[in-house]
């Protein structure tokens, strides 16, 4: 039985690498085959060879800009280090550093529609972050299914490491499954299905996307769901422009918190905006939420601007929540200045400023200065 099992496994790995190469040995097949009937020099050949191979190279660049490509398409792997430190206006905070995020990610392609991805956290604890596999149908039609980010919210959709401030905002933290979501901090993931698409394509951009998902709504890296009920996320984007992504998005669904914890209502509803041009980038968003009996809302407005292009990036943020809309003293507003600055395509390294104003009658002096050395290959 075991003899069995190793064969097949031998063979699929067999079927895999004759597909990845079987492409470029028909070139040069075609090659040798004009050699033979004289109807091309060896030089011209060797030449046809040399031209390929660079624009084989240029192709993996553009694709994999960060990454290591192993075996065509059929496995890719890049990481991400993000070491930190943080600097605290409070004197009973003490200074820290910290490695903020430390990943590996390992992803391709089984055929041209057929993708997968498995990542992984390494900072602090282990974690699972995704492991997903993607079938595409067509561009208005494809299916994800596995351990993967929730599409709500816009910042907590961006790639850590395309962040243009080292910290997420206070509203997405607290309602896009983050860090001070009343579920927990589940990097804002979760198990499920959804199906997602562009469609009506206008000259050389898609005016719409959408996604549609079923999830848990028990959060990532977990052994089993702890409530029956599964949430329902929706995320529409209209780019009435190019380079102008309009969005609005919907979570409806249930969370077991609390103490003791209890299935209590969580839903989330929200609406966001970029605009890029050149080196500047502009973006907005605003989210509400319901938590039980509890209502909370937020938003966030940032630009930033590249003053030497690829490099020096200078960033602006103004960041507003309100935990509890009973309550008339909690908001926070979080007014942040960053810096970024860009080595290569490899490396980044961030400066940010934020201050801190709370709804109370005496302000707590608890600034911070954050600074981020950031390599993703």
């Amino acid at each position: 039985m075991k003899q069995r099992y190793l064969t097949r496994i031998l063979l699929l790995l067999s079927i895999l690498f004759i597909s990845i190469f079987a492409k470029a040995q028909q070139n040069d097949d075609l090659i040798n085959i004009l050699l033979k009937k004289n109807i091309i020099s060896q030089k011209e050949a060797d030449s046809i060879r040399a031209d390929q191979a660079v624009k084989e190279q240029a192709r993996r660049d553009k694709e994999n800009q960060h990454g290591i490509t192993i075996g065509s398409r059929a496995l890719q792997l890049s990481g991400l280090v993000q070491t930190e430190y943080e600097g605290f206006q409070q004197s009973t905070v003490p200074n820290t550093f910290l490695l903020h995020r430390a990943r590996l990610d390992v992803k391709g392609d089984i055929d041209d529609n057929w993708n997968y991805e498995v990542y992984t956290e390494f900072a602090t604890t282990t974690k699972l972050l995704d492991a997903y596999t993607t079938y595409k149908i067509a561009d208005f039609l494809k299916i994800s299914a596995g351990q993967f980010k929730v599409p709500y919210s816009l910042e907590s959709l961006i790639a850590d490491s395309q962040l243009e401030f080292i910290d997420r905002s206070q509203v997405v933290n607290a309602l896009a499954g983050r860090s001070s979501d009343v579920i927990g901090n589940q990097n804002g993931r979760d198990i499920g299905a959804e199906i997602s698409g562009s469609f009506a394509k206008l000259d050389d951009h898609y005016l719409f996307d959408y996604t549609l998902g079923v999830f848990n709504g028990a959060g990532y890296d977990v052994a089993s769901d702890n409530n029956g009920h599964k949430d329902i996320v929706g995320r529409f984007t209209i780019h009435p422009i190019k380079n102008l992504d309009i969005s609005g998005d919907f979570y409806d669904g249930q969370g077991n918190y609390g103490t003791p914890a209890k299935n209590y209502l969580r839903n989330r509803g929200g609406f966001d905006a970029r605009y890029v041009t050149g080196g500047l980038s502009v973006t907005a968003e605003y989210d509400k939420g319901t938590d039980g009996l509890i209502k909370r809302d937020g938003y966030f407005v940032q630009a930033a601007y590249f003053v030497i292009p690829k490099h020096l990036q200078l960033a602006a943020k103004y960041d507003t929540y309100d935990p509890n809309k009973v309550i008339s003293t909690d908001r926070t507003r979080i007014y942040t200045g960053g810096i970024n600055y860009f080595f290569n395509n490899w490396a980044k390294f961030t400066i940010d400023y934020l201050n801190r104003r709370e709804e109370t009658a005496v302000q707590v002096k608890n600034n911070i200065l954050e600074v981020q050395l950031q390599l993703a290959f």
